[in-house]
């Protein structure tokens, strides 16, 4: 069988060619150099994406560090401790003593601590004089000297001795001549653990300059 020519686009009555009947032609491919075939073909690595941290998220986690770093100052839980210090239960008043030792200082945390190693009206067992001592050494403000030279004359060895360490931890000179007439011991009044320690202080002093 024949092969049937191509039919000739028709045309309109102004003899144009009638888009209607027009048959589109595939128009080839320019060639291509095999170099540019293998750019083509290679494979496109993306770049890693860089993380993109929010305002938001960025000034949360500041507050958090910041949080962290801020020493905590609980009033409520301060007076608290201050209100057990003078709880009838010797142990009760000794843990709220240390326990005002790990937090900051606190003006009126030191004032009830002084107001416990004077013991001006004896109502302080033994055991919460030393630990306030040992709290007030510890938390290191110098408003307590006075109230632990006092102390360093307690009639129990062991508040004494307390006042004796918080004192050389002071490294206040105001305690240099309390700490001496300890060491001479000339009443006979010290124990000798006192003395060894009193000692301690001065040369820890001493260093200090």
């Amino acid at each position: 069988m024949a092969a049937k020519k191509p039919s000739k686009p028709s045309r309109t009555l102004d003899n144009k060619v009638n888009p209607a009947t027009t048959v589109a032609t595939a128009t080839a491919p320019a060639p291509v150099s095999p170099a540019v075939a293998a750019a083509i073909a290679k494979p496109v690595t993306a770049a890693p994406a860089t993380p993109v941290v929010s305002a938001t998220v960025a000034a949360i986690a500041t507050a958090a560090v910041a949080a962290r770093t801020e020493p905590v100052r609980d009033r409520s839980s301060i007076i608290a401790l201050i209100s057990k210090l003078r709880d009838n239960d010797a142990e009760i008043a000794r843990d709220a003593a240390v326990t005002l030792g790990t937090l900051p200082a606190d003006g009126e945390a030191i004032d009830a601590l002084c107001d416990v190693v004077r013991n001006t009206d004896r109502f302080f067992h033994p055991v919460v004089r030393a630990a306030a001592a040992a709290t007030l050494g510890k938390l290191g403000d110098r408003r307590a000297v006075d109230a632990l030279i006092v102390a360093t004359g307690d009639t129990m060895a062991e508040a004494s001795e307390e006042a004796v360490k918080a004192l050389g931890r002071l490294g206040d000179a105001r305690a240099v001549s309390t700490l001496q007439t300890i060491i001479r011991n000339e009443q006979g009044f010290f124990l000798d653990p006192v003395r060894r320690t009193a000692e301690a202080a001065v040369a820890r002093l001493k260093a200090k300059g």
